[in-house]
């Protein structure tokens, strides 16, 4: 299981390093799906419009898994 400050460790430094998405330049965000943690493009996590789904489709925007909290559950 990953301790609390480790956590919070991997998530700043990924905020600090990766503010913005290389792709679009929009600002990054922290997401937790089903107990992964990851640092993703905030335009990714919502794309408005017909153009904006069809561009999260072929261009890859920033997501990186930071942490996997499911380790830490099951034990």
């Amino acid at each position: 299981m990953f301790e609390r400050t480790k956590a919070l460790d991997l998530i700043e430094r990924a905020m600090d390093t990766d503010p913005y998405c290389p792709v679009c330049h929009a600002p990054t965000a922290i997401q937790d799906e089903d107990g992964l943690i990851y640092l993703r493009c905030s335009t990714d996590l919502h794309p408005s419009g017909f153009l904006g789904r069809i561009g999260a489709t072929y261009l890859p925007h920033l997501r990186h898994e930071l942490v996997d909290l499911r380790l830490g559950a099951a034990a």
